[in-house]
C-alpha cells in the first residue's frame, strides 16, 4: 500500500522539495539565485543545501534514464561553463559520508566532464519510495526519458511501490491513460523495445505491432517497417493484411541482395507508400509491391503516373 505522505508528489520539484530549507555557513550566498524566494510547502521535504565532493556521489543504479546522449552532456557542460551551475542537483545520504543522486544525474557526468571537484547539492530527508518518484518526475519535466525508459520508470513505481495507474498518474501529472499505454509498450519483444528506445521506431509504430498477435508476425512487419522505412499507417495496412490472411507479408529483404540495392528497394517503398520487395539475380530479377484492396492499387497505380 501506497503511503498517504506520496499525496503531496507530482505538484512539481519546486513545491516538492520546497520546505525546511537549512543551508551550511560554508556555501556561498550567491550558490542558488533567489533561493529564499522558494515556495514553502509544510508537507514538503526538508533539505540542507551544500556543495559536495564529486567523488562521494554516486549515480543512482534504478534511474530511470539508461541511454545518455553523451553530445547532450557535452552542450551541458559548455552551458555550465559558461553560467554556473543554475539547479543544484537533488541526493539522499547512504551513510559514510556518500550521498546517491535522486535528481540531476546529467548535470553530475556535465561537471565530471568539465573536471570539477565539487557540486551543489540538496541533501534531502525522504525515503527509497519518495525518491523514486522525485527521480521519475525530474527526468519527465527537465531530461525528457524515451519511451521505453518512461515506460520503465513507471513499472518500477507498480512493481517496488505496488503504485497503481491513477497514483502514478497523479504525481506526474499525466493522463491515466498515458501511463496504461506506457505500460503496454513493455510486453513487446526485447528486439522491438531495441528499435523504440534508440529512436528507429515510433510509438505509434509500437502501438501497432501490439495489436500484431503473435512475436513472428510482429518481428516480420517490424523488419518491413525498417527495411521499407514505413510509416504507422503504412504499418497499419501491414499489420491488417497479416490479420486478413488475404494475403502473405513478403519476407525481409535476402541478404545476398548490395547495400546499393537494398537502398533502392528502400526508395522505391518511399515513392510508392507501399510495402516493396526486390528480387534480384545475375540476369533477372523481380520488383514485387503489395496492396491491400482495390483502392490502394489505385493509389498506388496514380503515384507511379499511371491514370
Amino acid at each position: 500500500m501506497v503511503s498517504t505522505k506520496n499525496s503531496r508528489l507530482g505538484r512539481g520539484l519546486d513545491h516538492l522539495i520546497g520546505g525546511g530549507i537549512s543551508v551550511r555557513s560554508d556555501a556561498t550566498e550567491d550558490m542558488v539565485p533567489n533561493e529564499s524566494s522558494i515556495p514553502g510547502d509544510s508537507n514538503g521535504f526538508n533539505y540542507e543545501l551544500r556543495e559536495l565532493d564529486l567523488s562521494h556521489i554516486i549515480p543512482n543504479p534504478r534511474q530511470a534514464r539508461h541511454v545518455f546522449n553523451e553530445s547532450k552532456i557535452r552542450e551541458l557542460a559548455d552551458s555550465i561553463d559558461r553560467e554556473g551551475l543554475l539547479q543544484p542537483i537533488i541526493v539522499r545520504p547512504t551513510g559514510d559520508g556518500y550521498y546517491t543522486i535522486v535528481a540531476g544525474e546529467r548535470r553530475f557526468r556535465a561537471l565530471q566532464t568539465l573536471k570539477k571537484k565539487v557540486i551543489r547539492a540538496k541533501i534531502v530527508d525522504a525515503d527509497e519510495q519518495d525518491c523514486a518518484v522525485i527521480s521519475l518526475i525530474e527526468n519527465l519535466q527537465r531530461e525528457s526519458l524515451n519511451p521505453v525508459e518512461e515506460a520503465l520508470g513507471f513499472s518500477h513505481l507498480v512493481e517496488a511501490f505496488h503504485f497503481t495507474q491513477e497514483q502514478i498518474a497523479q504525481r506526474v501529472g499525466k493522463a491515466r491513460t498515458t501511463i496504461a499505454n506506457a505500460l503496454r509498450l513493455l510486453h513487446l519483444e526485447p528486439e522491438i523495445l531495441h528499435h523504440l528506445e534508440s529512436g528507429r521506431i515510433t510509438v505509434g509504430h509500437a502501438k501497432v505491432l501490439l495489436g500484431v498477435e503473435d512475436t513472428p508476425s510482429r518481428l516480420l512487419v517490424l523488419e518491413k517497417i525498417l527495411t521499407a522505412d514505413l510509416n504507422v499507417r503504412q504499418t497499419e495496412r501491414q499489420a491488417n493484411i497479416l490479420k486478413s490472411g488475404k494475403s502473405v507479408l513478403i519476407s525481409s529483404t535476402p541478404r545476398e541482395l548490395s547495400e546499393s540495392l537494398m537502398g533502392i528497394e528502400k526508395q522505391i517503398a518511399k515513392q510508392l507508400a507501399a510495402n516493396v520487395s526486390l528480387q534480384h539475380g545475375p540476369t533477372r530479377g523481380k520488383i514485387i509491391i503489395e496492396y491491400a484492396g482495390e483502392q490502394e492499387l489505385i493509389r498506388i497505380v496514380q503515384s507511379m503516373g499511371i491514370e
